[in-house]
């Protein structure tokens, strides 16, 4: 008879114990030890029973039993009114909070801005023969995020080895293609990435192909040539965002073509004609869209830019024949170069990184004159960070015609901070606005023009992490599309969390699944071990 009280009790906890495996290897998907864990427990069940037999008919007619039961019932009910508040919360407020440092899990604000204008409907496929991969997954995450932004967003993922019709349709060659598509317009990218996926939206969305054309024939930075002091990734990104980007000479055809939304003069070292710098005048009178930079004269008290200088004269800009310096905020680049340290106004232009302080090379003072014309608005969005005596545009040259560096003249140069970029926009006047006028004149002048060549420009370059987007941003607000992308490359110093493998991934489903409760179940066992042999003593 002791045995069989030993015996009972042993084998009731035996099933429990087996039963509680059983469902942690469930979730572990260890069909086997979930196989035999079952079968032993049911075994254990059945001895235990057959053993206490009287007890155990019982328990399930005795009041412990409904009130267990009752108990039971108020735990699922709770469950169940939580599990439905959480549903219509979910559906009625589904909001996320990133909490990565490098907001990693959301998208740009540039994106969001033109998914919220976004007025027609495009739908977006992702083809991935395996949706269990961590691409597609990445995919499929960041897509949902512009499915969460916009209604007009439809987001589907297709199997190329089944959708054999598609495949022919968009002409796929690749694994993990992704199809933007809107009315009768499509996009493929091949790139999982927020840049390309919102560049390709930009072109099944917009209308029109704007164009941007940079002037050649006086020593300009091109954009085709093979040199480091070319425009090539300015190209590149430009026509990631719909531009197309174009040479033009107005000594070969005199004049700037209709179909030119922005006119780039990026570091001329040749004088243009009086003949050309006319036509750029005409050009801007008609409510044209320029982008300046202008180079200092390091080497010669003359100004090859004269024409452009005095142009400028006439909107507003004050182009100083000077070279700007900062003592203190200043930045050595590889080969022994300094640059200046400069801070961005709060504009349009520089809104999503007007706090980067970012090195530029070599610049020269452009300022709003002292007599702007009451039809301008002219805006510094570009100055030095040292005050005066600190940062200043030195004008006092050596006999052999270099900038001197004697330092800080209060009499002659101009004192810190320094304006190195100002944006010109003509306001437009209510009494004749039309169609035509209400695109007015804007105008971008820089004191530099090598920030943006490819030697500075390279996006994996994360000393000047800001370089990138800025060209697009200025071309964006000068053909008025403010709202167009001008996103910074992720940074390249990302915080990533140590992979585990499949045995330190088990570990912890074990020790959460299984270990734990298994601990607190064994401690609640012996404590009603040594009461039931108290109160039978």
């Amino acid at each position: 008879m002791a045995k069989k009280d030993v015996a009972g009790p042993l084998l009731g906890f035996l099933a429990l114990i087996f039963c509680f495996i059983s469902i942690a290897s469930l979730f572990l998907k260890a069909w086997l030890a979930f196989a035999i864990c079952l079968i032993l427990c049911l075994i254990s069940l059945a001895i235990f029973a057959r053993l206490r037999y009287k007890e155990f008919v019982h328990f399930f007619v005795s009041r412990q039993l409904r009130y267990g039961a009752n108990v039971a019932l108020s735990i699922l009910g709770v469950i169940g009114i939580a599990v439905f508040i959480n549903v219509i919360v979910v559906q009625r407020f589904d909001k996320r909070v990133d909490l990565t440092e490098l907001r990693r899990h959301s998208l740009s604000e540039q994106t969001k801005q033109i998914l919220k204008n976004l007025d027609k409907k495009v739908d977006i496929t992702a083809f991935f023969s395996d949706e269990t991969t961590q691409l597609a997954a990445y995919a499929k995450e960041r897509l949902e995020l512009y499915q969460r932004e916009s209604k007009l967003i439809n987001v589907s993922f297709k199997n190329p080895n089944i959708e054999t019709i598609l495949i022919q349709k968009y002409n796929l060659q690749y694994d993990g293609t992704i199809i933007f598509e809107s009315e009768d317009r499509v996009e493929k990218v091949t790139t999982i990435d927020e840049q390309k996926f919102t560049s390709a939206l930009l072109k099944i969305i917009q209308n029109k192909t704007k164009k941007v054309y940079f002037l050649s024939g006086h020593g300009e930075h091109g954009v085709g040539d093979t040199t480091n002091n070319r425009y090539w990734q300015v190209k590149t990104e430009l026509e990631k965002q719909n531009y197309e980007v174009l040479s033009h000479s107005l000594l070969r055809e005199p004049r700037i073509p209709e179909d030119c939304d922005v006119l780039v003069i990026a570091g001329p070292t040749k004088p243009l004609a009086p003949e050309e710098v006319e036509i750029i005048k005409k050009y801007l009178a008609k409510n044209g869209k320029l982008l300046l930079l202008l180079d200092p004269s390091p080497n010669s008290a003359e100004d090859v830019n004269d024409g452009l200088v005095q142009l400028m004269k006439k909107w507003g800009v004050k182009i100083g024949n000077d070279l700007v310096y900062d003592r203190v905020n200043f930045y050595l680049l590889v080969g022994g170069h300094s640059a200046l340290h400069l801070q961005f106004e709060p504009h349009d232009i520089t809104r999503y990184f007007f706090r980067e302080q970012i090195p530029f090379v070599y610049c020269r003072s452009v300022t709003p004159a002292d007599d702007v014309p009451n039809h301008l608005t002219v805006k510094p969005i570009a100055k030095t960070m040292g005050p005066k005596g600190v940062s200043w545009a030195e004008t006092e040259r050596e006999a052999d015609g270099t900038f001197s560096s004697n330092g800080y003249t209060a009499s002659v140069d101009m004192p810190g901070p320094v304006s190195i970029a100002v944006a010109v926009e003509k306001k437009n006047d209510p009494k004749t606005i039309n169609e035509k006028e209400s695109t007015p004149t804007r105008i971008v002048v820089f004191g530099d023009s090598d920030f943006a060549t490819d030697t500075y420009f390279a996006t994996n370059n994360p000393e000047i992490p800001a370089y990138a987007p800025l060209f697009p941003s200025i071309i964006n607000w000068l053909t008025l599309d403010k709202d167009l992308i001008a996103i910074a490359p992720p940074d390249p110093s990302g915080r990533i969390l140590r992979t585990m493998n499949s045995h330190q991934v088990r570990l912890v489903q074990i020790t959460s699944i299984f270990l734990v409760p298994l601990i607190v179940f064994i401690a609640g066992m012996v404590v009603w071990w040594h009461r039931r042999e108290g109160g039978a003593a």
